[in-house]
């Protein structure tokens, strides 16, 4: 018997009831291959729909349908197929087009120059009216045309080009043709309306007078519907301004709504605070600039679970600045009291203008800083810092002898020619100080113009460089952050503009020039170089610059300039550059008592001779021992200054303020000077013949 195919390839055949089942799941698989095919022609039919045939249906039935769209869309339907744009471009459409235009409110009236479609397109399409570029809300509704940056450059034309005086067409151009400064800063015109216009004055030979009569009526016209379009278009766009800031508003209330459910509400008020207050951080964005929070769109509970745990990531950070910020907040305050506690232990204890550290070198002292930096649960108040205050003498030493010594570091530093061992030698007149801040110098009023910043002892101490600041100039030497922030620092009131910081040798430079000025100075008075600035002082001499004088030594026939002191190192700066060669000669003490009784009359004689010459600043060498370093210290005063500010400021505490305890002198500046006087000084060798010859 023959074998059958499945038993050649040795395979067995299906048997009964597989046989059985694949009949019974033929039926089952061509309906499920029926339903794929009707779904996929329904696809097919779906995705190849078109409007092709609506243009036939009856035209009152189109006019309807068209009458209920915007204008915008129309034009965007005029695009779509042929017939639709010969359909809407026809005369008979108007009708259509007023419907569109009739839906937006307050829009001004379609020129009568210009159709509906280009209205349309001129008003509601952002593209360029050249190029195409798409985005360009930069409109000329004067000149009626959108154009890019690129395009203006070629399609305008500068008001500059025409030549009014010698061109006749020129000046019926500028009468006659619309221009606007909206795009180049600077009045142009479309060349194309430019074009125009010469083209129909070209064909209007025969009645060109009544020809641009009738352009000129037309500008002011045209000018008028231009500010309306341009108050309607403003009114639009802060409408929708308005409408996606309620929809932003709308946004962040309903997400603050869901994060109030969870617990944020103290963080939330914080945060509504800020953004009232326009602050902004570092360490986190404002909520309303989050960026799930301030997008334009509705809020949809949907989508919450998306945005659940980055805002709770964020209202986490924003928690743990509060924390920070309540703990920094604290230590201010806790430091505010430390400054109470220090102003009222150095009235009562210390002698006013006693070299003293401010209250930032007191935060910072360890006793002190151990009760600010204490756990924020203990309270903290002025009687805290009464214990550790008793340390006080014993710190202010230390402090007063640490400064001292980098002082007498920046002078050794910079000295060849002389030394300074201890403190005590910064007393001696050839310890000369400058500062390197002249601009802060001139901010703060310390010098004239024509002064140059050299210091003596104890003038460099207590110069302002030292212990101000400029705000928001972040000094890097500094050890507490945000002083800049605080109040308390402030020396508005003295220096707009400048804070209190702690006191620093950061721009002062021991001044070799104007030392060894100084030491020919005591070599012409026949002074040891270990005189004192203040022996100095006492003993007044009054000296003539042999430099300006080529040599030449007083006789009583020369004419000089009678200098003191300090004025003479001032010339020497000034007129010599600082000259180490320079020299000087002591007149005489007869000569002396003269050169006084001019000088006392000088300022007189100035002011009668030279009435628009600067005079000499007011001295003002008394300070407040009340408002010493707080914010509202008013700097050095005279004394009817100070009477005044007692009064005013103080309540008038008393009836008569005395020096030393209300009020004390200001060693920032030196002693005032007076001026130059000239005159012919005998020889100070020779004994003084009567009769001196003196010039005014």
């Amino acid at each position: 018997m023959p074998k059958t195919r499945n038993e050649t390839s040795g395979q067995r055949g299906p048997s009964k009831k597989r046989k059985a089942d694949s009949e019974i799941d033929k039926p089952k698989k061509a309906s499920s291959r029926l339903k794929q095919t009707e779904s996929f022609v329904a696809r097919r039919t779906q995705s190849k729909a078109k409007l092709s045939m609506l243009p036939a249906l009856n035209l009152d039935i189109l006019f309807e349908i068209f009458s209920h769209l915007l204008p915008i869309d129309l034009i965007h339907l005029a695009r779509t197929t042929k017939d639709f744009r010969r359909l809407l471009m026809q005369r008979n459409t108007t009708t259509i087009w007023k419907s569109a235009f009739a839906q937006i409110q307050e829009l001004p009236q379609c020129p009568s120059d210009m159709s509906y479609p280009a209205w349309a397109h001129l008003a509601f399409e952002q593209v360029c009216h050249n190029c195409f570029t798409t985005n360009i809300r930069n409109i000329s509704w004067i000149l009626r045309t959108r154009l890019c940056n690129r395009c203006a450059k070629t399609c305008l034309e500068n008001v500059d080009k025409f030549d009014v005086e010698k061109n006749e067409v020129d000046k019926d151009i500028l009468e006659c043709v619309p221009f606007d400064d909206d795009y180049c800063g600077m009045e142009c015109c479309l060349k194309s309306d430019r074009k125009r216009f010469v083209e129909e004055l070209e064909a209007h030979k025969h009645d060109r007078k009544d020809f641009v009569e009738q352009k000129m009526t037309e500008i002011p016209v045209r000018i008028d519907h231009a500010i309306d379009c341009e108050d309607w278009s403003e009114s639009l766009a802060n409408g929708r301004a308005n409408e996606l800031q309620q929809m932003r508003t709308d946004r962040r209330n309903a997400i603050s709504a869901k994060l109030f459910e969870m617990g944020y509400d103290k963080e939330l008020d914080f945060l509504t605070a800020e953004r009232l207050e326009d602050v902004e951080h570092s360490d986190y964005i404002p909520f309303h600039k989050h960026p799930l929070v301030k997008q334009a769109k509705p809020f949809k509970d949907k989508n919450w679970d998306s945005m659940k745990d980055t805002l709770k990531d964020y209202m986490e950070i924003v928690r743990a600045y509060i924390k920070k910020k309540e703990r920094k907040d604290l230590i201010w305050k806790r430091r505010e009291y430390a400054a109470l506690a220090w102003f009222d232990y150095r009235i009562n204890e210390c002698d006013p203008g006693t070299f003293l550290p401010n209250q930032i070198d007191i935060w910072l002292w360890s006793p002190v800083k151990d009760i600010i930096e204490q756990p924020s649960e203990i309270e903290v108040t002025k009687d805290s810092f009464e214990h550790a205050f008793r340390g006080l003498p014993a710190f202010t030493n230390a402090w007063q002898t640490d400064k001292l010594e980098q002082l007498v570091r920046v002078a050794n530093n910079n000295l060849k020619w002389l030394s300074f061992p201890e403190a005590n030698d910064l007393e001696r007149a050839t310890c000369v100080f400058s500062c390197s801040n002249d601009f802060q110098h001139n901010l703060m009023g310390c010098y004239q113009e024509d002064e140059s910043c050299i210091m003596w002892f104890p003038e460099f101490i207590y110069h302002r460089c030292n212990s101000l600041s400029r705000r928001r100039w972040g000094d890097k030497d500094e050890t507490i952050t945000d002083l800049d922030s605080c109040q308390s620092l402030s020396a508005e009131s003295e220096a707009p503009g400048f804070r209190r910081r702690q006191w620093s040798t950061r721009w002062l430079f021991f001044d070799d020039k104007a030392s060894r000025t100084v030491k020919n100075i005591l070599t012409a008075c026949r002074m040891p170089l270990s005189t004192k600035v203040q022996h100095l002082d006492r003993e007044d001499p009054r000296l003539v610059c042999l430099k300006c004088s080529f040599g030449a030594k007083c006789d009583g026939e020369r004419l000089f300039s009678i200098m003191t002191w300090r004025t003479a190192v001032q010339h020497n700066l000034k007129k010599h550059f600082g000259d180490g060669q320079t020299t000087f000669q002591r007149i005489s003490s007869l000569d002396v008592l003269e050169v006084k009784r001019l000088e006392a009359a000088e300022p007189a004689r100035r002011i009668s001779a030279l009435p628009n010459h600067p005079q000499q600043p007011i001295d003002r060498p008394w300070r407040c021992t009340l408002c010493r370093d707080r914010s509202v210290e008013k700097g050095a005063l005279t004394l009817a200054e100070m009477r005044k500010h007692y009064t005013k400021c103080h309540g008038g505490m008393k009836a008569a303020i005395e020096e030393g305890s209300d009020y004390y002198r200001s060693y920032d500046r030196a002693p005032s000077q007076p001026y130059q006087v000239r005159m012919k000084p005998r020889d100070p060798d020779v004994d003084p013949q009567p009769g001196p010859m003196y010039c005014t």
